[in-house]
């Protein structure tokens, strides 16, 4: 069984990707915001993050740069997913070192399970 940490403001989408990635009897950690995320990605260290882009307290950006330079997390692949669509968002992420940036509002769940699955078989 594989941890996925779940960065996301929304319970309504939080809860969407539990019965997602439950299906798959993974475990899943949610973090409603950022900072907690850090704590949890340090502290349970999973083997992906979904992380949202806006969120409260500090957005997806600044916690992909807190990750990242962590040597505790630094390794975790991490995909974004949000309703940004913009292509200085996406080439700043990829630059930042994102396994994978999906638009909530153009994936299909099975799009997202897939990717998900082949990168935590890696």
């Amino acid at each position: 069984m594989k941890k996925i940490l779940i960065i996301e403001d929304d319970p309504y989408v939080r809860k969407f990707y539990e019965r997602l990635f439950k299906f798959d009897e993974h475990e899943v950690i949610f973090a409603e915001n950022g900072p907690i995320g850090i704590k949890l990605a340090q502290e349970r260290q999973p083997s992906l993050i979904l992380l949202d882009i806006v969120m409260p307290q500090m957005n997806g950006m600044e916690v992909l740069d807190i990750l990242k330079s962590n040597d505790v997390t630094k390794s975790i692949p991490v995909v974004m997913l949000t309703n940004i669509d913009d292509t200085a968002t996406i080439q700043e992420a990829q630059r930042k070192g994102v396994a994978g940036f999906m638009v909530k509002a153009y994936y299909e769940p099975e799009a997202l399970r897939s990717h998900v699955e082949a990168l935590i078989k890696e």
